[in-house]
């Protein structure tokens, strides 16, 4: 039994290396079939043909054990899970728990495999607190299981072996039959070790987005509609065999957060199927409830996001979320003009062990914008950051220099301002007493009285003034988008 109240023990042993016992184990599978003859039906014998159609006997009944149950869940990264999962081993557990059922999930494994770095020791279990223990691991074909269950079944002694394997038989170019003998050995093989165990094979579930979805999800139904007459032919009085129906009602594009592997719904319906089946043929817990509750996909965990101005734009930064194997960024400028949130285009993928940033650049110097950062499992999106609020890099650009008119005095120009987006021209009339005219005072637009913004110069660096023009005097300020730098000294414009 493992749950967050235990010292953390990290176990990844279920690589699904037979040990001595395991190959023992192998080598009396065969022995298996003969015993069981003198336990089952002559239903169960396997002849070179096709095997007859099963005659289960209704008179078996399922005992629960007394006291603990000790339940075994094998499998492969389907029951195994990834960084960020609740898995529906949780889920199952927290069902049978809420019904005060007594139970011990047993196994050599407590760990996830991280999704990111392909670690099969890890721990960020969305919910950790619950019995984690396991025999299942990523890429675990059917006849792998078989290798080692013997051994596993001999140490953990279970009452249940809940087993759903055959889909990486399948991937890898097996024939739905030859994973239903797979299954068959495994079966057989954990009997070797514990005669009386009570075993639920689990359907598996169908794909999407393989790009050969047609034909995989063909061997997926095929081996599914041969796994009821499997579990008939290897039921014993002492030793029931029966199927949770894991594939009805599965939806792969809404139940899976990639091609294979189910998201929080999958989990339920996976749960769910596995919790009818222990109720419904074996006697033990109790129906999962219907309709299934909502599940929210993706994530649970939200970034922390920080974020800082840096020139032409902002850094923004956070810690890895467990499961999430991308990013996206959303912005919105808040002040000045408001505009609507928008997704970049750029995505950050979802690595692990490095703390994940992004450059976001093309923004108007002196604005204040908001970014929120969404984590992804796949196509599944999880909890949003809470927004966090940056201005753009607000450094002012430098006064204008060189402000004059031109020889015939019919155009004001001046220099290029470093880091300027445009300038602002400004003018105020000169305090003239007859031929003579002076400023009215030494204060430019910020603090002088009587100053108008005339015009907003883009690209060129010129005004033209007319023959009215004169008489007074100019400045030019320099802008960096929203940023207002200084303004030039001012240019008087004596009239002729």
């Amino acid at each position: 039994m493992t749950s967050d109240s235990e010292p953390e023990q990290v176990r990844t042993r279920p690589r699904f290396q037979p040990s001595t016992l395991g190959l023992v184990g192998v080598a009396f599978a065969a022995m298996a079939v003969t015993l069981l003859l003198l336990q089952t039906f002559m239903g169960t014998f396997r002849s070179a043909g096709s095997p007859p159609e099963p005659t289960p006997d209704p008179s078996i009944i399922a005992t629960p054990p007394e006291g603990t149950a000790r339940i075994m869940v094998a499998g492969d990264s389907l029951a195994q899970g990834s960084s960020g999962d609740y898995t529906w081993r949780y889920r199952l557990w927290k069902h049978l728990t809420d019904n005060d059922a007594d139970v011990d999930f047993v196994g050599p494994a407590d760990t996830l495999l991280d999704v990111n770095a392909f670690d099969y020791g890890d721990t960020s279990y969305a919910e950790p607190g619950f019995d984690r223990d396991h025999y299942a691991a990523w890429g675990a074909s059917a006849a792998d299981i078989a290798k080692g269950i013997g051994e596993e079944t001999a140490q953990h002694d279970p009452d249940y072996l809940l087993l759903m394997a055959g889909t990486n038989d399948l991937v890898t170019g097996s024939e739905p039959e030859e994973a239903l003998e797979h299954v068959r050995d495994a079966v057989s093989t954990a009997r070797v070790a514990r005669g009386n165990v009570q075993i639920v094979l689990g359907e598996l579930t169908p794909m999407w987005g393989t790009g050969r979805d047609k034909a995989l999800n063909n061997d997926v139904a095929e081996f599914n509609r041969g796994l009821p007459r499997l579990a008939a032919q290897l039921t014993a009085e002492n030793s029931p065999v029966v199927v949770a129906h894991t594939a009805a009602d599965y939806a792969p594009a809404d139940d899976n957060w990639d091609t294979t592997h189910p998201n929080a719904r999958g989990e339920l319906r996976i749960a769910a199927a596995f919790a009818d089946a222990l109720d419904g043929f074996l006697d033990f817990g109790a129906p999962y409830p219907r309709p299934l509750p909502k599940a929210d996909v993706g994530p649970r965990d939200p970034p922390v996001v920080e974020a800082a101005a840096q020139p032409g734009g902002v850094r923004l930064s956070w810690r890895p979320v467990p499961g999430a194997t991308r990013y996206k960024v959303l912005q919105r400028r808040i002040d000045p003009d408001p505009d609507k949130r928008v997704v970049l285009p750029t995505e950050v993928d979802g690595h692990s062990e490095k703390r994940r940033s992004v450059d976001v650049d093309s923004l108007f110097s002196g604005a204040d914008y908001e970014f929120v950062v969404q984590p992804y499992k796949g196509d599944d999106a999880g909890v949003r950051s809470e927004p966090v609020r940056v201005t753009a890099d607000s450094t002012e650009p430098g006064p204008p220099e060189w402000v004059r008119i031109t020889a015939d005095r019919s155009t004001l120009v001046w220099a290029e301002a470093p880091r300027a987006t445009h300038f602002a021209v400004w003018r105020r009339a000169l305090r003239c007493e007859g031929d003579e005219c002076e400023p009215r005072d030494g204060e430019g637009p910020d603090g002088g009285a009587g100053w108008q913004r005339m015009e907003v110069v883009n690209g060129d660096r010129r005004w033209p003034i007319g023959a009215d023009d004169r008489g007074y005097e100019y400045v030019v300020v320099a802008h960096r988008d929203f940023v207002e730098g200084e303004a030039s000294k001012p240019l008087e414009v004596a009239p002729e």
